[in-house]
């Protein structure tokens, strides 16, 4: 049988050629191509949070009434190491040791005011605990600040919403270029811790309408939510 060598290198030489030619016309227009188009925009996300966690401050005049408060909230279910306790006694004055506070009069028989801090990790039963503690005249809320149990989950749920914004963003800008999203090529995180509401009577400027309105809610509750705001800056192909 008689085999054409001759034949047969032509053919693949003409195979390896055409190959090259091949690959050299598709490096050649990839060269030529127009260089990617990116856009970048900023997505911003915001959720409003209800508030479900609460830390009260109470105000007791003496000591028996300040024990009875706390075993009354031990009784309603708040565990015991939710419930701190700080004291101040009001300094006697010795006039014999000094004489540039005679101008003060003695007490013999200070008062000692005892502060309580609960935290309540549920608000379910505010009203409640709100009720409880003014029930003894000798009890007073000063303050009631209100939080988020939970805040990383309301922050996870912002960075979403972010994130869907800047994807609607660009889907738009290149719906109106007639061009398609491609890849995302860069995310850059612009959120920042969020502080959390300040009450009326520390803002500066407040009136005593203000301050008044503040000491109402200490006691009063109603439905409140806080702002959480995330942002995203992102970039993406467009061909």
């Amino acid at each position: 049988m008689y085999i054409n060598f001759k034949k047969i290198f032509s053919i693949l030489l003409i195979l390896v050629i055409g190959a090259g030619i091949g690959i050299g016309t598709v490096e050649t227009i990839e060269s030529f191509k127009a260089p990617k188009q990116t856009v970048s925009v900023v997505g911003t996300g915001e959720v409003d949070a209800t508030t479900d966690q609460a830390t009260i401050t109470v105000q007791v005049t003496n000591k028996k009434d300040g024990q009875t408060l706390k075993d009354s909230l031990i009784k309603f279910g708040i565990p015991e190491s939710r419930i701190t306790q700080s004291s101040y006694e009001e300094p006697i004055y010795d006039e014999s040791s000094s004489p540039e506070l005679l101008m003060y009069p003695r007490r013999p028989n200070p008062v000692t005011n005892f502060s309580y801090t609960v935290i309540l990790d549920s608000i379910k039963n505010i009203k409640e605990v709100f009720s409880l503690i003014n029930a003894n005249p000798n009890t007073s809320i000063t303050n009631t600040y209100y939080s988020l149990n939970n805040r990383k989950a309301w922050e996870t749920k912002a960075k979403e919403e972010a994130l869907k914004d800047a994807r609607a963003q660009v889907e738009t800008i290149a719906k109106i270029n007639h061009l398609k999203v491609g890849k995302l090529l860069k995310v850059e995180d612009g959120n920042n811790p969020q502080p959390y509401p300040m009450g009326l009577k520390q803002m500066e400027g407040s009136t005593q309408d203000d301050v008044a309105q503040t000491i109402d809610s200490n006691v009063n509750y109603s439905e409140q939510t806080e702002k959480i705001i995330s942002s995203y800056t992102t970039t993406y192909e467009l061909y």
